[in-house]
């Protein structure tokens, strides 16, 4: 049937709101969800990103919150998916957010792009800690299906790699019968660093954590093609919600 894509809260965050608006709002603490986003349709059922590891594994990435039931195994459970029916798990970068739970869904063929595993490998110093993973991140590795840039991954759904946050980062186009719906990903953490004309005098204002500030700039540029919708990262709006068709 027609693509369905769902918002999953799995997790929350404070941080330092200058990490997701570059030189602006130094000092100002917001909290902000972990998001993971669930796809059905055509007879797949794709899992873009996995959220945070737990937090009873101790204070990895603090301060940060999993509520019970609201861990992604969890959340699919609550649509009737089980996590061994995941087809396809897209990761849109190895960020710890992002990237902590491929153990978790074991049958999933697990896409990243080449380049992302390149830097993750050994990241610039003082970006390493978004990498500093739990160890089931290297457990999974025997697992990767790394691509090489843009890539149709199903009937309807395709990555596209956007290098700003991080070398390797890639969104993801989903052709749903209402709208061409794009999962930015940390390239556009905050709606309103997309849309930040009237804040920031600029159409869109890049995060605060970046590798790359020319290819960040080109790579939003293009994000403005490759959806009529652009989805945030950590962004409550997008949760109100329950799915975009």
């Amino acid at each position: 049937g027609d693509l369905v894509l769902r918002p999953l809260h799995v997790g929350t965050i404070r941080r330092d709101k200058s990490i997701f608006t570059y030189l602006r709002n130094m000092g100002t603490q917001i909290d902000i969800p972990i998001l993971a986003w669930y796809i059905e349709g055509q007879g797949r059922r794709i899992l873009v990103d996995t959220g945070g590891h737990d937090p009873a594994q101790g204070d990895l990435h603090q301060p940060y919150q999993r509520e019970p039931g609201q861990d992604p195994v969890a959340r699919l459970a609550a649509l009737g998916v089980r996590p061994e029916d995941i087809d396809i798990l897209i990761l849109t970068h190895l960020h710890w957010d992002h990237a902590s739970n491929i153990h978790l869904f074991p049958k999933a063929r697990v896409i990243v792009q080449r380049e992302e595993l390149r830097f993750a490998a050994a990241p610039l110093p003082f970006i390493r800690w978004p990498y500093r993973m739990v160890p089931h991140f290297s457990l999974s590795s025997e697992r990767f299906e790394a691509i090489d840039g843009d890539t149709k991954i199903s009937e309807g759904v395709s990555v596209h790699l956007t290098p700003g946050h991080t070398p390797g980062l890639q969104g993801v186009a989903v052709r749903a019968p209402g709208a061409v719906y794009f999962v930015a990903s940390d390239n556009v953490p905050l709606a309103e660093t997309w849309n930040a004309g009237e804040k920031y005098g600029i159409p869109h204002w890049p995060s605060g954590l970046h590798v790359d500030l020319e290819a960040y700039v080109k790579s939003l540029r293009r994000t403005e093609d490759l959806g009529d919708i652009i989805l945030p990262s950590h962004d409550w709006s997008v949760l109100e919600r329950a799915e975009y068709r």
